[in-house]
């Protein structure tokens, strides 16, 4: 992984006009600072860069189901299953290239008669029409366009063209007419748009840049759903699809204002979850389990609650607090319910016997920074009956660091390493060691075993410890050249570090659009980085500059480029 340092420029200024440029570079609140020892960031201008082709990605499971809760209300069964997802760094970039199967296309249209009859159910229809047909046995023409119109554009995330327009209702009249029952009609036409592609995909299309007639952007309603789904993680509303269709998305002031209110609305809380879930691999919750004989404490519910806590506390501190992005690494508050104070041995405040409660650890407590949170800690649902510090070690690497792990060589023996019983190594780094020993695996297990080796003072379950078999556990090691004593000291490295927030940059704007960055975009990294740090590592500005970056709406006019290995991660 390439090091991109900060380069911030200063210039000495004095006074109001120091803290008020200083404002309008960072959009942050100015802080007061003394006459003659001002200094702001000179912003420079964002370098031009070249996306990549339009993209085609399919709805995730909790997309779906939340899109069709957003456009028809609560209440609505989504059945079925869905397949797996692909995960290429981010789910969000595995979307973009996973199949959909015979049997996947079979419960899709399966799924879309049930939600189609759910919808227009005697005791629901009210709410979803504006309109009731002359007679209900016959066809009506307005209302039914009226109807389907209104659904189509949600669900497609733009106006229907005439054809599928007329397709719809040309399919609605016929149903109608054979079953002499006009919502028995609406139902077979909203079931064909539930199981369209264009409605389980988020098909993009570009068009000839006005300012650029050699470049091409996304056009306006499919800027819109980028946008939408960075923030939200769910299809445009109809506020933003009406600015997308007036236009409003290409003037920097009305963009601004809507990605404003959509920034101001609860559902941002939600995009926040979804983009910060997808970075830390929680998709291996599904199914996740423990050796109960083992972690006698570990339930499905506790997995929940860990889950659960890992996100209050990244929204408290990220969006409620807009605090710094780094002090995730090293922060003591976070919230606690019954489950989760018996794990950790402390207790719970009034409040957490039956619901969730802030917590902040005291300095005495072995608990700071999200690694050592049972959310993070147990995620490895490749060990039921031990921690693994290289899968540890590897999921940092690679989902906080962006720093690519090699898959290790065929037929390696693993048998010493699971070995727990062994008398003679009775420490996972005794146990690792002898893979270090092994020319094939030293070199992967040189990158993952140290920070992994961090974390050993807590077991597979997130229980802290301070022996294994009896053997003192040595959590020491060595981080960019500096030595630490256990996962405490190595998070405040990682802090200090540009390491981790030059990931999430990266991670935010791949998340958004949906693919790895190219060659072109190393130096968008860069400027993005740098103006992080002048945003004072606040991540919804990070979010908020991306959907506002004429980046973010840049693609290709033929095959994209190559991505850079040095920038992307796998």
């Amino acid at each position: 992984m390439k090091r991109i340092p900060p380069k911030v420029r200063f210039l000495g200024l004095s006074g109001l006009a120091a803290i008020a440029l200083g404002a309008l570079v960072t959009n942050a609140p100015a802080e007061p600072v003394a006459a003659g020892h001002a200094a702001t960031v000179i912003a420079s201008p964002e370098p031009d860069t070249i996306g990549g082709l339009p993209g085609l990605r399919r709805l995730s499971q909790s997309q779906y189901v939340r899109s069709i809760e957003q456009i028809f209300g609560e209440g609505i069964r989504v059945p079925g299953r869905f397949e797996p997802p692909l995960r290429q760094g981010l789910m969000a970039v595995g979307d973009g290239v996973v199949t959909v199967s015979p049997s996947g296309v079979e419960q899709y249209e399966l799924r879309a008669r049930e939600i189609a009859a759910q919808v227009l159910a005697e005791g629901r229809r009210a709410r979803v029409l504006s309109c009731a047909p002359q007679s209900p046995g016959a066809f009506d023409r307005t209302c039914a366009s009226d109807f389907l119109s209104h659904y189509g554009r949600l669900l497609y995330r733009r106006p229907l063209t005439r054809a599928e327009l007329d397709g719809v209702i040309g399919l609605s009249e016929g149903a109608t007419r054979a079953s002499h029952d006009f919502y028995k009609g609406l139902e077979i036409g909203l079931s064909r748009m539930l199981s369209s592609p264009k409605f389980i995909f988020r098909v993009e299309a570009s068009e000839v840049d006005p300012a650029s007639p050699a470049s091409r952007r996304l056009d306006d309603y499919s800027l819109a759903s980028r946008i939408s789904f960075l923030l939200w993680d769910l299809p445009p509303d109809a506020d933003l699809l009406d600015a997308a269709a007036r236009g409003d998305l290409r003037d920097p002031a009305k963009l601004s204002l809507q990605v404003d209110r959509m920034m101001a609305s609860p559902r941002f809380e939600q995009g926040v979850r979804a983009f910060f879930s997808d970075m830390f691999g929680f998709e291996q919750f599904d199914g996740l389990s423990k050796d109960q004989a083992i972690y006698p404490k570990y339930s499905a519910a506790m997995a929940k609650d860990a889950q659960e806590q890992l996100l209050r506390t990244i929204v408290d501190l990220l969006v409620t607090n807009k605090g710094d992005y780094r002090d995730l690494f090293t922060t003591r508050k976070t919230f606690l319910n019954r489950n989760l104070a018996a794990l950790y041995r402390v207790p719970v405040e009034e409040g957490g016997v039956e619901g969730w409660v802030p917590h902040t650890f005291a300095p005495s407590d072995k608990r700071a920074g999200i690694l050592t949170l049972a959310g993070f800690l147990m995620l490895d649902p490749t060990h039921e009956g031990r921690s693994s510090p290289t899968i540890r070690g590897k999921t940092v690497r690679e989902l906080f660091l962006c720093e690519p792990v090699p898959a290790p060589p065929p037929n390696v023996n693993f048998a010493a390493v699971q070995n727990t019983g062994d008398l003679v190594h009775r420490t996972a780094r005794e146990r690792l060691s002898i893979h270090q020993e092994n020319p094939a695996c030293s070199g992967c297990h040189a990158i993952t075993d140290p920070i992994g080796l961090s974390m050993e003072n807590y077991d597979a379950s997130g229980a802290f410890r301070t022996h294994e078999n009896g053997a003192l556990i040595d959590a020491s090691g060595v981080y960019e050249g500096k030595p630490y004593k256990n996962v405490l000291d190595l998070q405040q490295l990682m802090r200090a570090s540009e390491s981790a927030s030059t990931c999430v940059v990266q991670r935010a704007f791949e998340y958004g659009v949906g693919r790895t960055l190219n060659t072109s975009q190393e130096k968008w990294l860069e400027h993005a980085v740098t103006r992080f740090a002048a945003d004072r590592y606040q991540f919804p500005m990070l979010l908020r500059r991306i959907a506002t970056s004429p980046s973010f709406a840049s693609v290709a006019a033929d095959a994209p480029l190559a991505p850079n290995k040095v920038v992307a991660a796998r």
